[in-house]
């Protein structure tokens, strides 16, 4: 789409591609060579021309002065931040040299990608799998976000995706569990807001009061790790009160009983001690969502992120089976979306190329693979993320990352904490400099983008990179010949039963850069094998869901000398460590803190704004004290992570925590840890 305004500028079409459910469609003003202005996209039928903070200037982002431009080789110690601009055939040449040399003497797998979001646009995001499978590298298991959540759903209900997000104001009853909704998802947050001025009652249930609370009538904060012994409890409370509807479960959960005959036990007054909440409060709530004519309940991550993250979800997701709340526009869950299967998306992560024999190393252990001098790691490649930041066990992380024996590469657009202890920097090009798919986790509106301006100096995607890559390899597969541009029209052009159930106008669309609402499935079309909901699946170790309390070490010692539990929390202005070059966000997020309890604060001597010290048996980080009412007894939470730079001390929050993974789905467990706190 070209809207000329001008002689030289006009109106392109876009989307956002980053870790949001939202995908955000996009218009930017443009003369082809530069982006001067972005805006929402008002026919986009999702997101309606409202954007968030972060990309309200994206421009900023894109043509920000300290772009990398240009390949660059270090010259001085790993981590100082020192390199020398080097061509892309120098730097070409100056991998896969090492590469080769590394596969002769160790095989592949000493050879590790390390990927996630940094991309959520298809392309962008999955084509590094299919290069490192052909190049026989160690695989990653990408798990850091939502995994033991997907994989809880799973168990339960399959690849069912819920409601469609436009359809929230339906709902009479909204109960958002584990999500800073205006943080993570504002368009989410802006249909609650809808559906509360249609009369809906908002309750959210978190670990504390998050910037998102005043969207709700009332706020349940729950101990951390204990939303799966409130869901039961709730569950307790409907069998009770005769609010499970029967008829449904009979229908569509065969094997229920062996569900409900658990339930007797989970009373109000046993769950109250476990989640720190009163059995009245807890009944009251029940209750209101059992007497709902179209509850739902919207699924953030947080709560899932411990080492019973898979089980909470099964025990919360459990709520809408028993009350049949699927059977009414509006009602069920909504937080279990994957839209990338209206593509083929083989093309990209290649398993025919994948060779089962080769080990998998998971993306939260990173700092354990590259200390293991076992079966070491000789070669890092980074993409799409930021693991001296982001990956838990930062103290390890970076002593790995220093080893002058691990050859590391990074792919960037900023000189990132993890770019400065790269060997070869590549620079990274942003998504209006290359076209890719937008396919969200937040809705089943997708749509193709195009590129808007050419990629600055030599910026390149990532699959124009993994194409030059394989050449310097000696890869002769014809798919190492196809642009990024090439490959984007041969998945739009490659037939897919779901976008061919598309009218001609959708199709019409689409092809013209448009969001598209895919075809809506059906409420009730539950996709599992059976097509029914499992809350009973006895070749599962926990056949029905059930309350298991934190396996966590560090879960152990809360409530003993002092030992607080530690919660980590997405910070409004950012996203992790995407848009921390722009001094506006950094500034209005402000410096690095800690919020506590008043309490807390008082018995350990710290007031509001004091520099404290935060640790645990990992390690040791300086922080402010935010001293607040909304932080419960007990939990100190940490919103946003900083670049090292920014921090007092050598390291950032996820020092503290540790490499131990959920229950199912491998995932991390980012708020299972805990801390003690100490004036500095």
């Amino acid at each position: 789409m070209a809207q000329k305004t001008s002689e030289k500028k006009y109106w392109a079409r876009s989307a956002c591609p980053y870790d949001c459910p939202d995908a955000c469609g996009l218009l930017i003003e443009t003369d082809g060579k530069e982006i001067f202005c972005v805006k929402g996209d008002d026919r986009h039928p999702v997101t309606r021309g409202f954007i968030c903070q972060k990309m309200a200037h994206y421009e900023q982002t894109v043509h920000h002065k300290d772009r990398i431009l240009y390949p660059m080789k270090r010259t001085g110690r790993k981590g100082e931040g020192a390199f020398v601009r080097i061509s892309w055939d120098e730097a070409v040449d100056e991998i896969c040299t090492r590469w080769k040399a590394l596969i002769r003497d160790y095989g592949g797998e000493c050879i590790l990608p390390y990927s996630y979001a940094g991309a959520e646009s298809l392309i962008q995001n999955k084509c590094g799998e299919g290069f490192f499978n052909r190049l026989g590298a160690s695989k990653l298991i990408r798990s850091i976000c939502s995994k033991a959540k997907g994989a809880g759903f799973a168990q339960a209900y399959g690849d069912t995706p819920g409601i469609f997000v436009n359809d929230i104001p339906e709902s009479d009853f909204i109960l958002i569990w584990g999500c800073n909704i205006k943080a993570t998802w504002l368009h989410a947050s802006a249909k609650v807001v809808e559906a509360r001025k249609k009369g809906s009652h908002v309750v959210i249930v978190d670990t504390y009061e998050t910037p998102s609370a005043p969207l709700a009538h009332e706020t349940f904060c729950v101990r951390p790790g204990s939303d799966g012994a409130l869901a039961l409890s709730m569950a307790c409370v409907l069998k009770a009160a005769g609010l499970i509807d029967r008829d449904f479960l009979k229908e569509y959960a065969p094997g229920f009983e062996h569900f409900l005959d658990t339930l007797d036990d989970y009373t109000p007054e046993w769950a109250g001690p476990v989640t720190g909440i009163a059995p009245e409060r807890i009944r009251a709530l029940a209750l209101a969502y059992g007497r709902a004519k179209a509850p739902l309940i919207i699924f953030g991550s947080g709560y899932s992120r411990h080492t019973n993250g898979a089980i909470n979800t099964r025990c919360i997701s459990a709520l809408p089976a028993l009350t049949g709340a699927f059977k009414k526009k509006g009602g069920g869950y909504l937080g279990n979306i994957n839209s990338k299967g209206a593509f083929n998306t083989d093309r990209l992560t290649r398993p025919d190329w994948d060779d089962p024999r080769i080990r998998s190393i998971n993306m939260n252990q990173l700092g354990q693979a590259l200390a293991n001098r076992q079966s070491p790691v000789y070669s890092l490649y980074v993409y799409n993320s930021n693991p001296a930041n982001v990956a838990p066990g930062q103290r390890q992380v970076l002593e790995g990352l220093s080893r002058e024996d691990l050859f590391t590469v990074v792919h960037e657009r900023f000189m990132t904490d993890t770019a400065r202890y790269a060997d070869i920097l590549l620079p990274a090009d942003t998504s209006v400099e290359h076209g890719d798919l937008i396919t969200p986790y937040g809705s089943l509106c997708i749509q193709a983008i195009f590129p808007v301006i050419r990629p600055l100096g030599e910026c390149r995607s990532n699959w124009d990179t993994f194409c030059l890559l394989a050449k310097g390899m000696g890869f002769k597969e014809d798919i190492w010949d196809l642009s990024n541009e090439d490959l984007l029209e041969e998945m739009i052009r490659e037939p897919n039963p779901w976008r061919q159930q598309w009218d001609e106008e959708s199709r019409e669309a689409f092809a013209h850069g448009m969001g598209v609402v895919l075809p809506l499935p059906d409420p009730l079309d539950f996709k599992t094998e059976n097509k029914k909901i499992r809350l009973y699946t006895p070749d599962l170790s926990e056949p029905v869901p059930a309350y298991r309390p934190n396996k966590s070490m560090r879960a152990t010692c809360l409530g003993k000398n002092d030992w607080l539990a530690l919660v980590v929390a997405p910070a409004m202005e950012t996203l992790n460590t995407t848009f921390t070059e722009r001094e506006a966000l950094c500034l209005r997020r402000g410096e690095a803190a800690l919020k506590m309890n008043l309490k807390d604060a008082a018995d350990r001597g710290i007031k509001d704004g004091d520099p404290i010290t935060v640790y645990n048996d990992l390690a040791s980080v300086s922080l402010k004290a935010k001293v607040s009412e909304k932080v419960p007894e007990g939990t100190v939470v940490a919103e946003g992570i900083y670049p090292t730079a920014s921090m007092p001390g050598l390291f950032g929050i996820n020092a503290l925590l540790s490499q131990d993974l959920s229950d199912s789905g491998e995932a991390a467990t980012l708020s299972d840890n805990a801390v003690k706190v100490v004036p500095y």
